[in-house]
């Protein structure tokens, strides 16, 4: 009898301590907390960077879309398959980028895209001669107003997408 009673003492200990299981998992539960506020720190890099771009110019900020980041990581799963780099053919604007993984952080990445207003004359809405400017001139497409990105990694590089709805970057168009 007294064997069964401390058989029953060491289940009933180790369940209580099973609510100690509950307690790590409420560990984990904080820790996807802190994979959230990651993922949301970094979509604020993203928009403040390109905000800052816009108001540079004087236009309104662009708000992130769920629905645009969708397609972007969709198509950097997709270059990220055969290391490819190209665009895609959604219905939205598109800036891609690829650097050494893990080397770039969120601003790096629109930075290297706004950093093409150098290279973009406003008065005559031209890129300077064998420059390129478009990926700015996305950036600050005036009737733009959603930004989604995604990225994906392969053979050594991170691959960015950023995708604007409504797209910009129109034929004989000023960006603003």
């Amino acid at each position: 009898m007294k064997n069964l009673i401390l058989y029953l003492f060491t289940i009933i200990s180790l369940l209580a301590c099973g609510s100690d299981d509950e307690s790590d998992s409420d560990i984990l539960s904080s820790d996807d907390d802190v994979l959230t506020i990651l993922e949301e720190k970094t979509i604020k890099e993203i928009l403040d960077t390109h905000n800052s771009y816009r108001s540079d110019v004087g236009i309104s900020n662009l708000i992130w879309s769920e629905e645009v980041a969708i397609s972007a990581q969709s198509w950097a799963d997709q270059l990220s398959k055969n290391c490819d780099f190209k665009h895609s053919s959604s219905a939205y604007g598109e800036n891609i980028w690829a650097g050494t993984t893990g080397a770039f952080d969120p601003t790096r990445v629109v930075t290297s895209w706004g950093s093409e207003i150098a290279n973009y004359n406003y008065e005559s809405n031209t890129c300077d001669d064998g420059e390129v400017c478009g990926h700015y001139t996305q950036i600050v497409w005036k009737n733009t107003t959603k930004v989604g990105c995604g990225t994906a990694t392969c053979d050594g590089l991170d691959i960015w997408v950023c995708q604007y709805d409504p797209p910009g970057n129109f034929i004989g168009q000023k960006p603003y």
